[in-house]
């Protein structure tokens, strides 16, 4: 959708595809992926995160798209098909930069995201509140106001400031995943002028992030589980295909690209050379 009033991406050119006209700023590639999946109905978080961190058709597998919180038969997939599990079996150094507020509380017993079972599977470490206070994390709404106003005693950052510091985390590792929702939070709310502030933002760390990053030593990659704030007429998630847009690293072949959200863990995989 390539219309300014619902569609607050296509305000911002350098990044942003819309009605496949391709991002403006040198050097950022993309394509259109598919999140349906071959399944009736609208693409939720559960399955579409799912398919993203183990390329397995979570919502094939299901019959339907799961919204919210994975189910037990989402769990196990991730358990055994994890993208950080993969990628630690292949001696690479992988982490997930978001902080938890209580991460001695992530058990079992609790309600998890997807991501976060997908980072235990590994057994790696949950990033911690006193992490962010010390640069070395960031939350999902990374300037932190959230935070403060819970009585967090973490810095007010600006997106320039939380670019810098995952750039740094990445530095220290061979992949550094970052998930920002505060996107699709606001676009349900229907908050048309909260929506168009945060992409703004958003879009402020992202030219950081591309900045910061040596184009011939680290790969900057962006995509969805699945559609939403780019067709703010509906408060609900889109059928529409979301984008994978990524950086070029001289001399590393990106072909064959993915056709769907289930192509992205093999495909990253493949980039760094990890076959499990």
């Amino acid at each position: 959708m390539n219309d300014p009033q619902n569609n607050p991406l296509a305000n911002i050119p350098d990044l942003w595809p819309a009605e496949g006209r391709p991002p403006t700023r040198p050097g950022l590639r993309w394509k259109a992926i598919d999140a349906r999946l071959g399944v009736a109905g609208l693409p939720q978080s559960a399955t579409g995160q799912t398919a993203l961190l183990t390329g397995v058709n979570a919502a094939q597998l299901l019959g339907r798209h799961l919204q919210g919180f994975p189910s037990k038969r989402l769990i196990e997939v991730l358990r055994r098909r994890s993208i950080f599990l993969r990628l630690k079996r292949c001696g690479l150094r992988a982490t997930f930069a978001n902080a938890y507020r209580h991460p001695e509380d992530i058990q079992p017993a609790n309600r998890l995201s997807v991501t976060s079972h997908a980072l235990k599977a590994s057994g790696e470490s949950f990033r911690s509140i006193q992490q962010i206070a010390e640069g070395e994390a960031l939350y999902h709404e990374f300037t932190n106001h959230d935070l403060r106003k819970k009585g967090y005693a973490v810095p007010l950052l600006s997106p320039k400031e939380a670019g810098e510091v995952l750039v740094n985390i990445a530095k220290e590792h061979d992949f550094t995943l970052y998930e920002h929702f505060m996107t699709d939070v606001l676009a349900h709310r229907g908050d048309r002028m909260a929506v168009e502030d945060q992409v703004k933002a958003l879009s402020d760390f992202i030219r950081v992030v591309l900045n910061k990053t040596d184009p011939e030593e680290m790969q900057v990659i962006i995509t969805s589980d699945h559609g939403n704030v780019e067709d703010l007429s509906v408060k609900t998630h889109t059928k529409n295909p979301v984008p994978l847009i990524w950086t070029q690293i001289p001399g590393v072949s990106v072909e064959p690209l993915p056709d769907d959200i289930c192509g992205v863990t093999p495909w990253i995989l493949r980039l760094l050379d990890c076959e499990v």
